[in-house]
């Protein structure tokens, strides 16, 4: 395949891709004064992890300053609830794991962070949260306790590092263990309720992934119980929520499931529990109800008013995909108005897109008493040629932002590079569905060039969604192969997020029903529209993407010229018998080695892997793979390269090659 380019541009070379950074973890200051957030190196130098911690005023343009040096893995920067310092997480005492340390905001000098777990072990902290009244941090951890193993052999299931809810007094730097949790169970998420003295927590059987498709227990207690008190179970769940469950202080209880909660493959939903919750588990209730997930997706949630006061209102932000678009909701809940809520827009993107769960929502009061709303999103924007920045505004409740403003300026190196133009385009499936997609275009293209070589790049998940961002990283080649001269064509395809449950839960229908039927036909619409050249045609993809272009060349045998198979999939039989997320394998390729009965009722004698059908392929295929995929485990592109050397066409045996990355996990 000839590129109209025959090199790289200079401005989106892989080096320099290399070389960048991720704006993400935003927060937003009580009286939203300030915004903390971290900068952290795509890629490691060496087996240290770096990141940075900077701090912004969030009315003042370009304001943003760093506040941690950047020699250490400083992260998951909160501020207290009295807003005059930030805690943080971070290995800067050189031991194994992270301990919790604090920082002052408003002195310009601000001293050196101090350690308030310093007692705690080596393990360290994983996840933290201070309490709404300040006083306390609740956190997880592994005990440093235990037997200690005597062979490097593991017994497979072994309850082994389990994650256990531990308390920091802030005051006295005092660390305790909460006395009652089942300790053959696993934390997999905790929040603090409203006044400050009691947790919300959930527990599963084991750690890894695996085990959040199995049952989880919701539980509360005190923390300050003496030991007679034991927890209460509050609820459970078929498989793990999406995000923590929140105690709001209306008493509704709210965390993102599936639309249909058993679903592994599905659109995320608002669940909203009502203030007479009680312990009967049914979810199909009147008391439960359901907002977003019909039409748009509602995939990330935070609290919007977690500082205590004492109003019994309760406040979430929540992220909402429509379509290519994002919108940041804040629901309100009070407990006189029942099962009731108020909810209003406060952010929605306008050509741009939000770096992926990167912003903060909240409701927040000024020295004076006045409240308004802030949002602090990282945004890009392909159209607009701007790159991952630190963006704020706010407003008034039921108002939505009008005009946010620039606090950082971050990847200069993105916008001094040459211009890809990105728009979307929308057309219409075999099958009559509208679709939609991104097409990026190379530097200086002209219409009257006439059809360019396309590379068809196919998102992962399958539950992403391509939209209007501009940030290339290791596995979103976009920008650089357009770059390079490529026309490079992104749909989102049924089993994206974006579009509901109907569209989301086409993705169980299993791999190449809809989904691969939806990628080719954007090829053909960028071919009618005379922007693809047919003779010039490549695929490529990361993860499912990967899986995808695997499906594709396989099935297609000669259409495309050359593909790149980036940790994907080959044998979805051997995926769920290795992979760290079997349930979510068995879902999109429809096969459980272990149930050949229940096999054929759903797919009768269908082949649904690519190493079914490498025969007769003549698309050079690049596999790219990680030494330490426990994702997708390295066999499988192995098993891909072996096949397509031994039953592909001359060209496709020629033009397989595979590069493995040691120690490279996943992602």
């Amino acid at each position: 395949m000839t590129p109209a380019v025959p090199n790289l541009t200079p401005g989106h070379s892989p080096s320099l891709i290399a070389a960048t950074e991720k704006v993400r973890d935003v927060k937003i200051s009580p009286s939203g004064k300030y915004i903390v957030y971290q900068v952290q190196p795509f890629y490691k130098s060496s087996d240290k992890s770096t990141s940075r911690l900077w701090l912004a005023e969030t009315d003042v343009p370009n304001s943003a300053k760093p506040v941690t040096d950047g020699l250490f893995n400083d992260r998951a920067a909160v501020f207290h609830p009295n807003g005059r310092r930030i805690y943080f997480l971070s290995n800067r005492h050189h031991g194994k794991g992270a301990h919790i340390y604090s920082l002052e905001v408003e002195n310009e000098d601000r001293g050196h962070p101090v350690d308030i777990t310093a007692n705690l072990g080596q393990k360290g902290a994983q996840a933290f949260e201070i309490s709404p009244n300040g006083i306390f941090v609740a956190f997880t951890c592994v005990d440093d306790g235990g037997q200690h193993k005597t062979s490097d052999a593991t017994l497979y299931h072994e309850k082994t590092g389990l994650s256990k809810l531990k308390i920091c007094d802030i005051r006295s730097g005092d660390i305790w263990t909460i006395d009652g949790i089942r300790k053959d169970k696993h934390v997999e998420s905790f929040s603090w309720i409203s006044n400050g003295k009691e947790l919300l927590y959930r527990l599963r059987d084991n750690k890894g992934v695996e085990y959040a498709e199995g049952n989880i227990i919701m539980e509360r207690v005190s923390i300050d119980s003496d030991g007679s008190e034991v927890p209460r179970i509050i609820d459970s769940y078929e498989r793990s929520p999406s995000s923590p469950t929140l105690w709001l202080p209306s008493g509704h209880i709210v965390e993102l499931q599936s639309f249909e909660p058993r679903n592994t493959l599905d659109a995320r939903t608002l669940f909203i529990h009502g203030s007479a919750h009680d312990s009967t588990h049914d979810r199909n209730s009147q008391s439960v109800r359901r907002l977003y997930g019909e039409k748009d997706d509602a995939v990330r949630m935070v609290n919007a008013r977690p500082t205590a006061d004492d109003s019994d209102a309760g406040e979430v932000a929540i992220e909402v995909s429509v379509g290519v678009d994002t919108n940041i909701d804040i629901a309100r809940f009070e407990s006189r108005k029942g099962d009731t809520q108020e909810i209003f827009t406060l952010f929605k993107t306008n050509a741009d897109a939000v770096w992926f769960g990167a912003w903060d929502a909240r409701r927040v009061t000024d020295e004076e008493g006045n409240s308004s709303y802030v949002a602090a999103v990282v945004l890009s924007s392909g159209e607009r040629h701007q790159p991952p920045n630190v963006w704020a505004g706010r407003s008034q409740f039921g108002t939505t932002i009008r005009e946010m403003r620039q606090l950082s300026f971050h990847l200069k190196w993105l916008k001094d590079a040459p211009i890809i133009r990105t728009e979307r385009v929308v057309w219409k499936a075999d099958d009559g569905m509208e679709l939609d997609g991104m097409v990026r275009y190379p530097p200086g293209y002209e219409k009257s060039s006439g059809p360019l070589p396309t590379v068809l790049f196919i998102h992962g998940g399958p539950y992403r969604r391509d939209i209007m961002d501009y940030m290339p990283y290791f596995c979103n080649w976009r920008e650089m192969l357009a770059s390079a001269g490529y026309l490079v064509v992104s749909p989102n395809y049924r089993g994206s997020q974006g579009r509901g449950h109907d569209f989301a839960h086409a993705a169980n229908l299993g791999i190449g029903m809809r989904d691969w039927p939806d990628c080719e036909s954007m090829v053909d619409e960028a071919i009618r529209l005379g922007l693809a050249d047919p003779d010039r045609l490549a695929v490529a993809g990361w993860s499912h993407g990967g899986s995808l272009a695997a499906w594709g060349v396989t099935q297609t045998k000669t259409r495309f010229k050359a593909a790149v198979v980036g940790a994907g999939v080959s044998n979805w039989e051997g995926m769920v018998m290795e992979s760290g997320s079997p349930e979510l394998e068995a879902a999109i390729g429809q096969r459980v080695p272990w149930d050949e009965e229940a096999n054929t009722k759903v797919v009768g004698n269908r082949r649904l892997s690519p190493i079914h059908a490498v025969i007769d392929v003549t698309t050079a295929v690049l596999i790219l793979h990680g030494e330490k995929d426990e994702r997708v485990p390295v066999g499988q592109g192995i098993g891909l390269w072996r096949g397509l050397r031994r039953k592909a066409a001359q060209r496709g045996r020629d033009g397989a090659q595979l590069v493995v990355y040691p120690r490279e996990p996943h992602g």
